[in-house]
């Protein structure tokens, strides 16, 4: 574990940048914060550039941080201050790793043969890493993102994920690329107020996809022509409409259990 003193230090000034998506995409990192993310990130044997801790959390985790320093992962160690300026969080807990991207494709995707989720202007991060959670709760092969999207590896989205940003695979994609998923005999289903009742839908096998707008915008309309069929979820109460994440979670609650 080696120390870094100086605010000055680039291995700091890099780390602090990584809240921008500019620097993310050129240097092929993101963030991971808190003792549950980081610990999360070690035990799935995530691609960790660096780990870097507090003097306070050194003090008050001593073991922990004593099975860090078996890893093979560079490990450093500053003033809480320090950390604090590279952190994201409102209270950081003491603790932050650089990750590589491992972002997947959407042919890796498709071959997984499992349902997939495909999101349509979701731009509010924690209802993205809700949803890539979600998906990966319940089992789904992948995460398409079309335009309109919010970065999945922004800070807040990661942290938000607790940690199934590990796990699933996720991409970008345009609209065209919802052709490659019919080929390969996707069905698609677009959820919009203007659907069928879901409850009477029968998902027959894995090659499932459901697209789901943001609660402001719903669906686009270059997204609505390429779906099969639109279903929405029926609401007996008086609210209009649902949070994308909740949509998007009682959807696939119901092709994973059906």
């Amino acid at each position: 574990m080696q120390r870094i003193d100086s605010s000055d230090n680039k291995k700091l000034k890099r780390l602090t940048s990584l809240k921008q998506k500019k620097v993310r995409l050129k240097e092929n990192l993101f963030l991971m914060e808190g003792f549950k993310s980081v610990d999360e990130a070690i035990s799935e044997n995530a691609p960790i550039d660096m780990i870097l801790v507090s003097d306070h959390f050194m003090e008050t985790n001593k073991e922990y941080c004593r099975r860090l320093e078996e890893t093979d992962y560079p490990i450093y160690i500053t003033k809480d201050y320090n950390l604090e300026k590279c952190s994201n969080l409102k209270t950081p807990q003491g603790i932050i790793a650089a990750v590589n991207k491992s972002e997947g494709s959407l042919a890796s995707i498709i071959s997984r043969g499992k349902p997939i989720i495909i999101l349509d202007g979701i731009n509010d991060p924690g209802n993205l890493g809700t949803i890539i959670r979600t998906a990966d709760a319940f089992g789904f092969g992948g995460v398409l993102l079309l335009p309109g999207c919010t970065d999945p590896f922004s800070p807040k989205t990661v942290q938000s994920t607790m940690g199934s940003i590990l796990r699933l695979e996720i991409t970008e994609i345009n609209v065209g690329d919802l052709n490659e998923l019919v080929r390969h005999d996707y069905f698609i289903y677009g959820m919009d107020l203007k659907g069928e009742d879901m409850v009477d839908e029968t998902f027959s096998d894995g090659k499932t996809a459901i697209v789901i707008g943001s609660e402001s915008h719903g669906l686009s309309d270059s997204v609505v022509v390429n779906c099969g069929k639109l279903l929405k979820i029926s609401m007996p109460g008086s609210a209009e409409s649902l949070n994308a994440s909740v949509a998007a979670g009682i959807v696939m609650h119901k092709i994973a259990m059906k």
